[in-house]
């Protein structure tokens, strides 16, 4: 529970006070890093303090409208407002604690509240203002907060009375404060702004604010009400224009999950989900397979749509993904090395980024049964290709040129094997031109302008000492053909993209919608319209041509690992999404390959009576 921070006293000291001279510039900097609705998260944290300092007593939180101010000057228009029932400010406490950057009624901590997070987030967006009304033992209060048009500074605004707060009647109190409780009024950059508009990055506007926080919070404390208005432009009497309740993604998942767990993971706890077929998708949460950090009750880094499958794939999660939630719960360092950063983005572990493929490695090692169970249930229904045996036949023929080593390097390994530094810079030749082999002379005379690529300590470069196990062989990637018709694809998974290959697995996911596989068979399926049953056999061999230019590109790009001239980053960009795209794009040879194998399963196309030669190939 938070505790009340008395003032401190002024004391005579032997140091002079670090001032920040241009408050302006900080304050609007800060607000650089910080999410679009990150204001949200932070006047909810503020307000949820406010009511665990009133020692336990249940409270509510409501996102509204400012209804008395539009009824007075509806042409301000609605004005978003987060109200609580919490312990309240004074007049005086409100001078004192809103006007300073990192200052907060409550204990400031590197893990609890900051003193600063609402006045970053909220002030940069409202520079009209930021209203506090507050009430606290009946007594009401309020202070105006704003950035000055003539000065451009932040601060509080002077009233009538001479002072930067003004006692106010209960005329105003909204509901559902009663003795205690704040209300703070976003009044937005310019006259007449809805604030209580969806901004740009929120989803589902009509609830982008009950959206957001089932998105940023996996639970609120017990005895707490948390409520958000929806559809508020619609009549007051509408039963449209609502405060929805607010639960956070915990009761979602209970409510709309078939199976649930947690493993155990390396300083972390990995807890999972498998949503039911059907969920509640109404909008009010995300709806569909996601990972995140959870931390004190709150989620950090979520991944959704396409990085949230390629998170969840990383964690071994191939098929079945749009079904999966896992939420990754690191454990608390024993010097309190686990933390928020200052935008409340993401989270620190001893101030570096959170170990992601790690936690994906040590899951994937550790895959629960039930999500197992699941992918099998979803691949069971892919196209899983039968080409492979064939592919692979015609690529015997070319092995050599893949120059695949007959070690891979692990850190079980038995062996020890040299790495292949060959990355050299080179020396200068006598016409001026540069080369690795004239680099490549050892103790040649002269001056020397190349050598080993780098700074001179890379000479020192512990090569040689790599474990690494013996493979009698290489495994060609596995491929599996993908469809939104089977369910083994999401509409918004590798749209209008050929492929992705997923290097843990060695698993190539190809498209089967990809227009330009599905152009190619409509092609063929038109100049064999006049063969019983040609269909499968056309998909079939269509697939076949297609899966080698992937397997290919793939096998390729694995060849060019430790040559020293690619690094890890750069071989990955060989097999990205994009690149398997274009692999795919040059289609005159292989549509030359398709009409000879159908000409030998179908018989050629001089065969039939109508045709006067074979149909041109694709350019």
């Amino acid at each position: 529970m938070s505790t009340t921070v008395p003032p401190r006293s002024k004391v005579t000291t032997n140091i002079l006070e670090m001032k920040v001279a241009n408050m302006t510039f900080m304050l609007e900097r800060l607000a650089q890093d910080c999410a679009p609705l990150q204001f949200i998260r932070e006047l909810t944290e503020n307000a949820i303090q406010g009511i665990e300092a009133r020692g336990g007593k249940a409270g509510e939180i409501h996102w509204d409208v400012d209804w008395t101010r539009y009824e007075l000057e509806p042409k301000e228009g609605y004005k978003l407002a987060c109200i609580d029932t919490g312990i309240g400010m004074t007049g005086p406490e409100m001078v004192d604690y809103i006007n300073q950057l990192s200052s907060s009624m409550h204990a400031q901590s590197k893990h609890g509240n900051f003193g600063m997070g609402a006045k970053i987030a909220a002030a940069t967006r409202n520079t009209l203002g930021l209203v506090y009304l507050s009430w606290k033992n009946g007594h009401g209060a309020m202070i105006h907060l704003w950035k000055d048009p003539d000065t451009e500074t932040y601060g509080l605004r002077r009233h009538s009375n001479g002072e930067f707060w003004l006692p106010i009647s209960d005329d105003i109190k909204p509901q559902p404060i009663k003795d205690h409780g704040t209300m703070v009024i976003l009044l937005g950059k310019k006259p007449g702004e809805n604030t209580i508009d969806a901004p740009p990055e929120a989803q589902i506007p009509s609830r982008w604010v009950t959206r957001y926080l089932n998105s940023r919070y996996f639970r609120f404390p017990e005895a707490m009400t948390v409520k958000a208005r929806e559809n508020w432009t619609s009549p007051r009497d509408d039963q449209h224009n609502m405060l929805r309740k607010v639960i956070g993604m915990e009761g979602w998942l209970k409510k709309n999950s078939a199976e649930s767990g947690s493993v155990a993971l390396e300083q972390t706890t990995a807890r999972w989900w498998i949503l039911k077929e059907k969920v509640d998708d109404s909008g009010s949460h995300f709806s569909g397979g996601h990972v995140a950090a959870l931390y004190d009750d709150e989620l950090y880094e979520m991944a959704v749509g396409r990085p949230g499958v390629a998170r969840l794939q990383s964690f071994g999660i191939i098929f079945g993904y749009n079904r999966v939630v896992v939420y990754v719960q690191p454990l608390q360092t024993e010097n309190g090395g686990l933390t928020a950063n200052t935008a409340r983005t993401h989270l620190l572990i001893e101030g570096q980024p959170l170990p992601w493929t790690d936690w994906a490695t040590e899951f994937r090692e550790n895959m629960p049964d039930p999500i197992a169970k699941l992918m099998d249930e979803v691949a069971a229904g892919a196209g899983n290709s039968e080409n492979a045996s064939s592919i692979r036949e015609r690529l015997k023929q070319i092995r050599d040129l893949f120059k695949f080593s007959r070690y891979r390097p692990t850190p079980d390994g038995k062996h020890m094997i040299e790495d292949d530094f060959t990355n050299t810079g080179g020396n200068t030749s006598k016409d001026g031109a540069t080369g690795q082999q004239a680099g490549s002379r050892k103790g040649s005379g002269g001056n020397h302008a190349g050598g080993r690529a780098g700074d001179i300590y890379a000479l020192f470069a512990d090569v040689g000492n790599t474990p690494a196990e013996e493979v009698g062989s290489f495994f060609d990637p596995q491929v599996t053909w993908v469809s939104v018709r089977d369910g083994s694809r999401t509409a918004d998974f590798l749209e209008d993209r050929a492929a992705k290959y997923l290097p843990q697995a060695n698993t190539i996911q190809a498209n089967a919608d990809f227009r330009v596989f599905t152009d190619m068979v409509a092609r063929w399926r038109k100049f064999y319209g006049h063969v019983p049953n040609a269909e499968p056999v056309i998909d079939s061999v269509v697939r076949e041509w297609f899966q080698q230019q992937l397997v290919e590109a793939v096998l390729g790009a694995l060849a060019l690992r430790r040559s020293g001239n690619w690094s890890e980053q750069e071989v990955e960009l060989l097999w990205s999404e994009e690149a398997l795209t274009s692999t795919v794009l040059p289609r005159y040879h292989v549509d030359e390959r398709i009409k000879r194998s159908l000409g030998s399963k179908l018989g050629t196309l001089k065969d039939k009576e109508a045709a006067s030669a074979a149909p041109a190939s694709a350019v």
